[in-house]
């Protein structure tokens, strides 16, 4: 136990009929309890007493046993239960709960102490609960079990004070009786549960806090889960190279020109499955915008030097085309329209709505009816989104637009398929991250 000396400990216990000591009727069998023999061997510095109505003996029975045997304790606290039914097995969840959460709160506000649980005094049912307390708290909990000195039934109580004096103590110091139980695989199947839920709505970076926030968390499941989960953070915040940094998945390979664009999408289109609906509306004009740029000042080469991207910015140069019709074209389809301007939706397709006429093979690739349909959408609901206070749901899109979210999100990947025909429109990567996730939980 000299490893436990280099920790810091507060104990929670409940008392039970053989603590401080359990006593033979006869009085020749002394030996302590299991609050007292984990005060032993561990040395807590606090010690909070949980003590029913039944077993307060009203003579300081604990703390001057306490005192006698670890005198550098700092502080020894008795709490008095309010539990009338012992036997009932819900009857202590919510009172070890605030307990538990006080002391925390009270002594352990810089996270200094690790928490002992006595799990082998009391009731049955004060014991199963402390159990379920390690595995659902929050807080960094530890359980501690001690065996009988016969490794069997205890002794019936039979205290007195001076009995405390008979207690073999190189016995109880050589034979040690506390040990750890593996409660955590318990904790490992709640955290599981929890892990693959959050997966499942794409929120990988509350499932990797909930591993962070616990030391003993990370312990119970392998590196390639952290890995994935931060994989699949980086890729929902479209950090697509640092996620492969991290783990590179077996999937479907893009060219670098479209993966901007599919990983962009898969973002909305999570958005839209989590019916997160502003955030979906307001990714769609960027998304429009940059994918029209793009398709244009590749079909077109005279826009080439209209279209200005420094540094991901979109910026128009109009005055730069050599076509006086087009700059006319321009000026009246776009008000104020000025050289530096930054590119939108609009000015794009209006750009396309000029060049559409002298080549209709545009208009076979990305038709002028789905632009107009995106258009409208992006007037008649973007702009609410990015200006007013207002709550954007399935029925407010449906007013506006006459169709669903999904009927939009469907346009924009028709849009994404139009420009790029390798898209593969049943191809979802974050299945294949979140199928990789289920299997390392399950190993």
């Amino acid at each position: 136990m000299n490893d436990n000396q280099k920790k810091k400990y507060i104990l929670f216990s409940p008392v039970g009929t053989h603590d401080p000591i359990g006593v033979s009727k006869d009085k020749t069998k002394v030996s302590e309890g299991s609050m007292l023999h984990i005060i032993r061997h561990y040395k807590p510095e606090i010690v909070y007493l949980y003590v029913t109505k039944e077993l307060n003996k009203n003579d300081n029975r604990y703390k001057i046993a306490i005192e006698k045997f670890h005198p550098e304790c700092k502080k020894v606290e008795e709490i008095y239960g309010k539990v009338d039914d012992v036997n009932s097995y819900d009857a202590f969840i919510d009172e070890f709960k605030n307990c538990i959460k006080n002391i925390n709160d009270t002594d352990n506000k810089n996270g200094e102490y690790e928490i002992l649980l006595n799990i082998s005094s009391g009731t049955p049912q004060m014991k199963s609960d402390l159990v379920l307390e390690v595995i659902t708290n929050n807080i960094y909990l530890t359980p501690i079990q001690v065996s009988t000195p016969e490794k069997s039934s205890n002794f019936p109580d039979n205290f007195s004070f001076d009995l405390l004096d008979k207690i073999d103590i190189n016995k109880e110091e050589n034979d040690i009786r506390c040990t750890v139980p593996e409660v955590l695989s318990f904790r490992r199947v709640k955290i599981q549960s929890q892990i693959e839920s959050l997966a499942e709505r794409y929120e990988y970076s509350s499932a990797l806090t909930l591993i962070n926030n616990d030391e003993r968390s990370k312990k119970l499941f392998s590196d390639d889960l952290i890995k994935y989960l931060e994989h699949g953070a980086l890729r929902m915040n479209l950090q697509y190279d640092k996620a492969n940094e991290i783990i590179k998945l077996d999937e479907k390979n893009y060219n670098n020109e479209c993966i901007e664009f599919i990983e962009y999408y898969y973002v909305m289109k999570i958005k839209q499955s989590k019916s997160e609906l502003s955030d979906f509306i307001l990714r769609m004009s960027p998304f429009l915008t940059f994918i029209l740029f793009y398709f244009l000042r590749k079909n077109v080469a005279a826009l080439n030097r209209v279209l200005e991207n420094i540094n991901g910015d979109k910026k128009i140069r109009v005055n730069a085309s050599p076509d006086q019709n087009f700059i006319d074209y321009m000026n009246k389809r776009v008000k104020n329209l000025q050289d530096g301007d930054f590119i939108t939706f609009y000015i794009l397709i209006s750009m396309y709505d000029f060049y559409v006429k002298k080549n209709q093979k545009l208009n076979t690739i990305i038709g002028k009816k789905l632009l107009d349909e995106l258009r409208a959408i992006e007037r008649e609901i973007r702009n609410d989104v990015a200006h007013k206070m207002i709550n954007i749901d399935e029925d407010f899109i449906k007013y506006k637009v006459k169709m669903s979210s999904k009927d939009i999100l469907l346009k924009c990947e028709k849009i994404l398929k139009s420009v790029f025909p390798e898209f593969d429109t049943n191809y979802f990567v974050y299945d294949d991250i979140n199928k990789s996730i289920r299997e390392v939980l399950q190993k």
